[in-house]
This record gives C-alpha cells, sequence and structure tokens, in this order.
C-alpha cells in the first residue's frame, strides 16, 4: 500500500476509533446524570444554567471519554501508519482538541474543566502514540 494512502487511512481510522470511544463514554455519562427534564441544550442560558449545576461525576465522565478517545484513537492510528506513529497520534491528537475546542466553545464549562481537558487529550494522543513507537525501529519516530 502506498505510504500516503496508508498514513491517511490511519488518520481516519484513528480519528473514527476516537469519536466512539468518546461517544461511548459520553452515553453512559449522559445515562448516569441525565439531563433535567424541560432543559434545552440548544438555550444558550438554559445551557449555561445546567453546566453550573452539573455533577463533578459527570464532567469526570467527560474527560474519561475525551482522554480514553484520544488514547484509543492515536493508539490506533500509530498501529496502523507503522511508520512515524508520533506524528500520526499527534494529528488524531489534534482533531480530537478541535472537538474539545468545540464543545468548551459551545457550553459554559468550569475553567478547571477545560484545563484538565486539554490536558488528558493530550497526554492522552501521546501516551497512545509512544505505546507504538516503542515498538517502532530506532528513528521512526
Amino acid at each position: 500500500m502506498h505510504p500516503v494512502v496508508r498514513s491517511s487511512l490511519a488518520v481516519i481510522a484513528g480519528i473514527v476509533v476516537a469519536v466512539v470511544i468518546v461517544a461511548a463514554i459520553e452515553t453512559g455519562a449522559h445515562a448516569i446524570y441525565p439531563a433535567p427534564a424541560g432543559v434545552d441544550l440548544a438555550d444558550p442560558e438554559q445551557a449555561r444554567q445546567y453546566m453550573q449545576s452539573i455533577p463533578l461525576g459527570a464532567l469526570l465522565l467527560v474527560f474519561t471519554g475525551w482522554t480514553c478517545g484520544a488514547f484509543g484513537g492515536a493508539m490506533v492510528a500509530a498501529l496502523i501508519a507503522r511508520a512515524r506513529p508520533m506524528f500520526h497520534a499527534g494529528l488524531v491528537g489534534a482533531v480530537v482538541l478541535a472537538a474539545a475546542a468545540a464543545n468548551l466553545a459551545a457550553l459554559p464549562h468550569p475553567a478547571w474543566f477545560a484545563i484538565l481537558g486539554v490536558a488528558g487529550i493530550c497526554v492522552g494522543a501521546f501516551a497512545g502514540g509512544k505505546v507504538l513507537s516503542m515498538k517502532a525501529a530506532p528513528g521512526a519516530q
């Protein structure tokens, strides 16, 4: 397979895996911590009020989803790409980070959560790529 095709497929697969992991964990978080009946998160004022009262456990589950999604997606991208695993892991991490930034901009989160979420994504993507790059040949990073 041509290296550019492999590289592109690796990043796409990594993003898909990251999205599936984040969606699965956030779906579980919504099942455990459902929004109160009648809350319309499309209404900025209702969303702001809801986010001020959201339980800590719900935020920690979202953080876990973002971190695990970045880790799993980065690991898959690094595995499929074979060459330059950290580069491919970083690309997936950047996409997860962009999605998280959009979420943080759309819904008002506590500042500590934004900082922790961004850090978790960066650490998750780095660790996901590093797991595979340690097995790669020297200089493959």
